[in-house]
């Protein structure tokens, strides 16, 4: 009962039991023993070599007092008396494991086997901390002595990982042991020299992942960076999940199929964003947006093929940015992505000068996705995210500050938004820009190209939301107007404008809400140029041509709004012969409104307006029957006003 006290910590009971036994057998060398191991692991070194060595005067010694107090002799620094002890105790019988490493490393072997006898010791008490486990034991003290075992099996290897310093082909196993045995710190800290050795092992990348992500939630930053560094990395990793598949078809006894995976894959980036903290977590991005670019970025790199490991050989990396900078192969990545975009923009050209429509617009597609793949790479990634999560306004906050701590330090908020061309972190921030001679410009025109989406995007927004403010829309455009002329993107631009303005104007049309269509396209063509000018005109001729009409035909509304859009309509586009003949007939009804009114001398003067529209009418339209008729009624109706006696007059 004492010996399991011992490994329970339990000191003080465990010496009570000793004592007792010693008094019960006082020439027994078991009593003597035991109180020699308590007092060494309590750090009585004294006490524990007297009591050791008076087990071994005894007449039948205990087996294993000549190995214990070589231990207590190499603690207290004796090495000479430790070395006698354990050849003394070799000669008798066969040392353990423990003993033949303490007795290699007292003799100066090699780092290297010593190391080797560490972990066959460690090997020895894991075998024991897991007989443990499987016999259940009785009581708390088979519990104990199962935890003692693995503390003392991780610190065995923990020793044995710092001599030798190689990570070996059972990282992940001997890192489950680290951290079985309370050594988190220094599992992780092998799982990222084996995941330097070879990053593309998805087995290393998975035990790293899940020892940072179990780590106490008290992290620092870069913990949490390297923890979503490493689960975007399995995340589209075609090994790793067949290595899922696998695993699950001998647990559950049946085939999991691979159309499975993305299911699988989403579920796992689900419960990875809840375990991510929102923000305190001390990154420069919370925890779960940077989960969401680094997954976006390794799957646009997996789209492409992936990246192909150091020197060419083993499986490619599908990881995003954080992984690459952590492996110290930015310029690496640089260089593979200006290649990669060297041939993607040949063969669009090639494409766009020799296929079919179909064909070249395929081929614009994959250069796009080839441009996202580089922005993804980047800090611009996180705006990119943003916008395709329809969140233009928080895009643009993220494009006002791409440099990293030191650059924004030095250069103040009136600087450029990036790092400045001697900045030693750019490349660290922006694989996807580091292969590339004027990386910095590049990074600053393409940034403003994804502030000019953005703009556009908040214009559309302000443009269709429930209460519409055209003011801002306008004002949103104007600016990425300013924006695509430093882009040399002007024409482009005003089309996406006027395309956006045309969209929405027709479905307010469409639903009858007239007047907010005119306002759509009204608010768009004060600040669209001419080029564009005349799709908008032409719509917005058409709209008001139909609220004109809609109102006029209203018997309690007054005409004069009416008659205002119709002008309207026809200085736009006197080519509508809708308005030109509704025209007609709203102004001679207005002519008839302001006689019954008593205003014969404005009756007089809109029956002329009449007549001289549908006469340049008839000039765009000769020989129309409709124009040509409302003329003529317009004639005789001033005819007969004429004649009439103005009261105002006499």
């Amino acid at each position: 009962m004492g010996r399991v006290r011992l490994a329970a910590g339990d000191f003080d009971e465990a010496v009570a039991e000793f004592e007792r036994a010693r008094r019960l057998r006082p020439t027994a060398a078991g009593p003597l023993h035991w109180l020699g191991c308590a007092a060494a692991h309590r750090g009585d070194l004294a006490a524990a070599r007297s009591h050791l060595t008076a087990a071994l005067a005894c007449a039948v010694p205990h087996r294993r007092s000549l190995v214990q107090r070589a231990y207590v002799h190499a603690r207290a620094g004796d090495q000479e008396a430790a070395l006698g002890d354990l050849r003394a105790a070799s000669r008798i019988a066969p040392l353990d494991d423990e003993a033949r490493w303490v007795l290699a490393a007292l003799s100066g072997r090699p780092a290297r086997e010593v190391a080797l006898r560490l972990r066959k010791a460690a090997v020895t008490e894991l075998t024991g901390a897991c007989r443990e486990q499987r016999g259940g034991g009785a009581g708390g003290g088979s519990e104990a002595r199962e935890d003692a075992g693995w503390v003392r099996a991780g610190a065995l290897i923990d020793a044995a990982r710092r001599l030798d310093g190689e990570p070996g082909p059972r990282a992940p196993l001997t890192a489950v042991a680290l951290i079985r045995g309370g050594r988190r710190e220094a599992a992780v800290e092998l799982l990222g020299e084996a995941a330097r050795q070879d990053p593309a092992d998805h087995r290393v990348t998975h035990t790293l992942a899940l020892a940072l992500l179990n780590s106490p939630h008290r992290q620092t930053g870069s913990a949490w960076e390297r923890c979503v560094a490493a689960w975007a990395a399995l995340l589209y990793d075609a090994g790793f999940w067949e290595r899922v598949r696998a695993s699950a078809a001998r647990r559950y006894g049946v085939a999991v199929e691979a159309s499975l995976v993305p299911v699988l894959r989403a579920g796992l980036r689900e419960a990875l964003e809840r375990r991510m903290p929102d923000d305190g977590a001390g990154t420069r991005v919370a925890p779960g947006p940077l989960l969401q670019r680094e997954a976006d970025a390794a799957k646009l790199l997996a789209a492409v093929g992936g990246f192909p490991s150091a020197g060419g050989g083993g499986a490619p990396l599908y990881c995003g940015p954080l992984r690459v900078a952590e492996l110290g192969r930015s310029a690496e990545f640089g260089a593979f992505a200006a290649a990669h975009e060297a041939r993607t923009l040949q063969a669009t050209a090639t494409a766009t000068a020799t296929a079919t429509a179909t064909d070249a617009s395929a081929a614009t597609s994959t250069s796009s996705a080839y441009a996202s793949l580089t922005y993804a790479f980047s800090e611009l990634g996180f705006a990119q995210l943003l916008l395709g999560l329809d969140k233009p306004a928080d895009a643009l906050a993220a494009l006002c500050e791409l440099r990293c701590s030191e650059c924004r330090a030095r250069g103040g908020p009136g600087a450029a938004a990036v790092c400045e061309p001697e900045c030693a972190r750019f490349d660290e921030l922006n694989p996807g820009y580091a292969g590339l001679p004027d990386k910095h410009r590049r990074l600053s025109l393409d940034a403003r190209g994804l502030a000019l989406e953005a703009r556009l995007s908040m214009g559309r927004a302000e443009l269709t939301g429930a209460r519409p403010d055209f003011a801002a829309a306008a004002a949103y455009w104007r600016r990425a107007l300013v924006h695509s002329r430093e882009l040399e993107r002007y024409r482009e631009t005003q089309t996406a404008i006027v395309d956006m303005a045309l969209g929405a104007a027709r479905a307010a049309h469409r639903e009858g809400r007239l007047s907010l269509a005119v306002s759509t396209l009204e608010a768009t063509r004060s600040v669209i140029g001419a080029n564009e000018r005349g799709r908008l005109e032409g719509q917005l001729a058409r709209v008001l041509a139909d609220r004109g009409i809609s109102v006029a035909n209203d018997e309690e509304a007054l005409l004069d709004e009416p008659a205002a859009d119709l002008r309207r309509s026809v200085a736009l586009n006197p080519h509508l012969l809708r308005a030109q003949v509704s025209l007609g007939v709203v102004l001679r009804g207005l002519a008839a409104a302001r006689w019954s009114s008593g205003s014969l001398s404005g009756a007089r003067d809109t029956l002329r307006e009449a007549i001289d529209q549908l006469s340049a009418a008839l000039v765009h339209f000769p020989d129309d029957p409709d124009l040509e008729e409302q003329r003529e009624a317009a004639v005789a109706d001033l005819d007969h006003v004429m004649w009439q006696p103005d009261e105002s007059e006499q």
